[in-house]
């Protein structure tokens, strides 16, 4: 995060954001997909998921509120741009483009990237 606080424009903000959370997912997948599977079942599975998204949420708030100290800030609030965030770089977003459709997680880190920038400038 220290990185992508320090750029200073949207677009390479979201390139990291991008980078960064694919990177995330890839590497945490197993674990992911473990708590996911464990939901319907574990007596604790809501408090278990936000317990493990705790701080990947934060980290896309942060995200979301440097978004908007930069020249030209998204033209949604910025809890609107954490949640926009949250839609495509959470791990929601990864596991339907890479295990529903069957995409490449590069494909997937493109798409999403490209999608964000253009829909919040």
């Amino acid at each position: 995060m220290r990185q992508i606080l320090a750029l200073r424009t949207p677009e390479t903000v979201l390139k990291a954001l991008a980078h960064g959370t694919r990177m995330g997912n890839e590497g945490q997948f197993t674990v992911h997909e473990a708590i996911r599977k464990a939901l319907p079942v574990h007596e604790t599975g809501e408090a278990l998921w936000e317990r493990a998204t705790e701080a990947y949420r934060d980290a896309l708030r942060a995200a979301a509120r440097h978004l908007h100290t930069l020249a030209s800030p998204p033209s949604y609030s910025v809890e609107e741009t954490a949640d926009l965030l949250w839609f495509w770089f959470g791990p929601t977003g990864w596991r339907t483009l890479v295990v529903d459709n069957g995409w490449s997680w590069d494909r997937a880190e493109d798409v999403l990237c490209r999608t964000a920038v253009a829909a919040l400038y």
